[in-house]
C-alpha cells in the first residue's frame, strides 16, 4: 500500500521535541474505520459509516440546490431589472452593454439590488464551504465516501439542475419571457 508519512511535532519540554508521525493511504480503499473531516468524527462501525455516507450524500444534494437557488434568484434579479425595456426590442439597450463597475455597485448604483447581492454573497459562501467540506471528505480516499458525494452529486443535479436549462442566466431566454 502506497503511503505517505504525515508528521506533527509536538513539545514535550522546551529543550525536547517529540514527534508523531501516521502513515496517510493514498489509494482509495472500502473500510470502515475513518476520521472524517473533525477529530471528533472517528468512525469506527457499520453505523457510523453509514451514517456518514448519508451526511456527504446530503451535502452534495444541498450543493447542487444552493447552485440552482442562486442561478434561480440571478435570473428573477436580471429579469426584474430587464423587464421594463427588453420588449422594446430584442437587442440589448447601450446601458445594458455597459454592465456595472466596482463603484456601481460599491456606490449603490448598480442595477442589481444591493440586498440581491448579499444574498448571493451569502449563498457563495456556504456553497464554497460546502465545496470544500467534500472535497476534504474525498481526500480520506475512502471508497464509499467517494462515491456518496459523487452520487450525492448526480441525485442533486437530477432534482434542481433543470433549473440551469429553464432560467440559465444570460440566455436570451430571460428577455424572451417577459415578452409572452
Amino acid at each position: 500500500m502506497a503511503t505517505t508519512p504525515h508528521v506533527h511535532p509536538t513539545t514535550a519540554s522546551s529543550d525536547s521535541a517529540v514527534s508523531h508521525t501516521h502513515m496517510h493511504t493514498m489509494i482509495f480503499y472500502f473500510g470502515r474505520s475513518m476520521t472524517l473531516l473533525f477529530a471528533s468524527w472517528d468512525i469506527t462501525s457499520t453505523e457510523g459509516l453509514v451514517g456518514a455516507i448519508f451526511a456527504m450524500l446530503f451535502l452534495s444534494i444541498l450543493y447542487e440546490a444552493l447552485k440552482s437557488l442562486r442561478e434561480y434568484l440571478m435570473h428573477l434579479a436580471l429579469k426584474n431589472i430587464r423587464k421594463p425595456n427588453c420588449c422594446a426590442d430584442s437587442k440589448p439597450s447601450p446601458e445594458s452593454k455597459k454592465g456595472s463597475n466596482w463603484r456601481s455597485v460599491f456606490l449603490g448604483k448598480s442595477k442589481l439590488p444591493l440586498f440581491i447581492h448579499v444574498i448571493q454573497s451569502i449563498l457563495q459562501v456556504i456553497q464554497i464551504s460546502i465545496a470544500y467540506l467534500l472535497m476534504l471528505a474525498i481526500m480520506t480516499f475512502n471508497g464509499w465516501i467517494f462515491l456518496s458525494v459523487v452520487f450525492g452529486a448526480g441525485v442533486g443535479f437530477l432534482a434542481f439542475g433543470w433549473t440551469k436549462f429553464l432560467y440559465g442566466v444570460g440566455s436570451t431566454q430571460d428577455c424572451n419571457d417577459c415578452c409572452n
